[in-house]
């Protein structure tokens, strides 16, 4: 009973009652428009090229954005901004399903909506990720409720592609665009009574955009924690998250299924992902997390390994629970750490850089990817993809290991 109540302690706090209901839904309902999109990408072309080609394109705002969006959590109202990213988001969704529905869908209106969707989520993440500390009023509780939060995107991530799978073999990917939009709905209304206190730096306020940026820049590069953990989520992502445009062309192509086993292997990846989450909001300290990130890391990367091998959708679909697990073992623990070392007065510039790492090398990776699988074939890219990464993770816990998180 005390374990349950140590995992789920975050929902003492008004607004984070509000917040996460709220934003498992939406992230669902966005999980479903996910899978959509890369199915009804490869459905149009055929060619896992010119589906990392459309996710590349897609890319481009995180780059130009995200760095920015977090001086503007820092300099302006985040409970104003929230309420406007939601907005945004189910203005998104609203447009690719009359898109659909009239049969206007178009691989170039594919990438618009796409480039529109990633400049609200270039926002969305640093601003989320820096509010989470004004929604518990003890500090003592921010590891939890980022673990929580990483529940509920696993919990999305196991509900949203078998849901959007077994839409689409039964009802067509428009579908799956309008319930995204539902499911945007409730979000705004919670977010709208949220009460959040933010308290603005004299400094950061009165500074300019690109004043703002710089100072950030150089908080994050003169910090040997931050650079580091930067440097390994980014290697990480880039390497291992691509994971959700490889699957539709794995199962395609080397299973021989459709997409509702797609659902249901995604699915087994979210189930890993919240068993992790789950164990690691029972944690109240950040003490020993370097070690769980290594573990993390090479489980994800072992399981990618091995399902390059595999010809069975039961052994993929395990493998891909393993890889779930390694991937949010990694993951929460890389924010928990990094959250545990920023300034309160930076914590939105750095955790737009954060966001940068983790979305904008995992849509990099898709053009890097899908030429690795057009040349090798999509089961030696899992399996090459896992080697680079065992490599790269081994020389950066190293490192990582000589630094101080506790002082």
């Amino acid at each position: 009973m005390n374990k349950l109540k140590e995992m789920f302690r975050g929902f003492k706090y008004r607004n984070f009652r509000l917040f996460f209901p709220g934003l498992a839904v939406s992230q669902i309902g966005i999980w479903i428009q996910n899978i959509a999109i890369s199915y009804l990408v490869y459905d149009l072309t055929k060619s896992p090229f010119v589906m990392g080609v459309v996710m590349f394109f897609n890319a481009f705002p995180l780059f130009f954005v995200t760095p920015f969006a977090g001086v503007i959590a820092d300099k302006f109202d985040r409970h104003k901004l929230l309420m406007t990213v939601q907005i945004l988001y189910a203005l998104q969704a609203l447009l690719i399903t009359l898109f659909t529905y009239f049969g206007l869908i178009r691989i170039w209106n594919i990438v618009l909506l796409g480039m529109f969707l990633n400049f609200i989520a270039s926002i969305d993440g640093p601003l989320r990720q820096s509010t989470f500390v004004h929604l518990v009023e003890d500090k003592r509780d921010l590891g939890n409720a980022i673990s929580l939060n990483s529940s509920c995107f696993n919990l999305a991530r196991l509900l949203g592609p078998a849901i959007g799978g077994v839409i689409i073999a039964y009802y067509g990917t428009g579908m799956c665009f309008l319930i995204n939009f539902i499911c945007l709905v409730p979000i705004v209304v919670l977010v709208k009574m949220m009460k959040i206190e933010d308290k603005k730096d004299e400094k950061i306020k009165n500074e300019t955009l690109l004043e703002g940026l710089s100072e950030g820049f150089m908080y994050c590069v003169k910090t040997p924690q931050i650079l580091t953990l930067m440097v390994y989520l980014a290697a990480f992502c880039f390497l291992i998250m691509i994971y959700p445009m490889l699957m539709p062309i794995y199962t395609a192509d080397v299973l021989k299924e459709k997409a509702d086993v797609l659902g249901y292997i995604l699915g087994a990846t979210g189930v890993g992902s919240l068993m992790s989450s789950l164990w690691l909001a029972t944690k109240t300290s950040v003490r020993g997390l370097r070690t769980t990130m290594f573990f993390g890391m090479c489980l994800a990367c072992f399981c990618f390994i091995l399902v390059g091998f595999s010809k069975s959708e039961l052994l993929t679909a395990l493998l891909m629970f393993g890889a779930g697990f390694g991937l949010t073992t990694f993951l929460t623990p890389e924010n928990m750490l990094l959250q545990s070392v920023i300034d309160d007065t930076k914590r939105g510039r750095v955790m737009s850089f954060n966001s940068l790492c983790f979305l904008g090398t995992t849509s990099l990776s898709s053009l890097f990817a899908g030429t690795v699988a057009h040349l090798t074939g999509i089961s030696n890219t899992f399996i090459i993809l896992g080697i680079l990464m065992l490599l790269i993770g081994f020389f950066l816990s190293y490192k990582l290991s000589k630094l101080d998180f506790y002082g």
